[in-house]
């Protein structure tokens, strides 16, 4: 298996189980009360289920296997992937971001905001691997295409 699918596992379902722990354990320590604990609670819902949607729509686009570069036909570029790179991690660190806001636990944001570094490290993994099985094709890819963050100014400039 490939490094990069080791690290994702664990940056995936540890992270998440992690991220749910914690804001269960904690939702009533250091939490909002009344109407904010409310709205925030709704906006952290509403996050999760657009997030959970589109990663699993992207998700459903892959191969039933798809550890290694060479599982996937062809690089991803079109859709989601034209508008940054990695886009079901992007939707993963928003659901890890929305379970706690849902549960209104400041611990647990805090430790999905903590996780970002473990995404960014697997995010440079993963695309070490993808230069070295696509190479020029890839590199070309990475200059046009943000990684996590969409570029919305030249999204908007484009239908103009």
């Amino acid at each position: 298996m490939v490094k990069s699918a080791v690290v994702r596992k664990l940056v995936i379902g540890f992270g998440t189980a992690l991220t749910i722990t914690i804001s269960l354990l904690t939702n009533s320590i250091l939490s909002l009360g009344g109407l904010s604990r409310i709205v925030v609670s709704l906006l952290g819902a509403v996050l999760l289920y657009v997030s959970v949607a589109l990663a699993s729509a992207i998700h459903r686009s892959y191969p039933a296997r798809h550890d290694k570069p060479k599982d996937m036909e062809s690089l991803l570029t079109e859709g989601p992937y034209s508008l940054c790179r990695h886009p079901f991690y992007l939707f993963m660190i928003l659901i890890q971001i929305a379970i706690p806001l849902t549960m209104v636990s400041i611990l647990g944001i805090l430790f999905a905001v903590a996780l970002i570094p473990a995404w960014i490290y697997l995010i440079k993994l993963e695309e070490k691997e993808l230069i070295d099985y696509w190479k020029d094709k890839y590199l070309d890819y990475m200059k046009r295409v943000p990684a996590l963050i969409p570029d919305f100014r030249k999204i908007i400039s484009k239908r103009k």
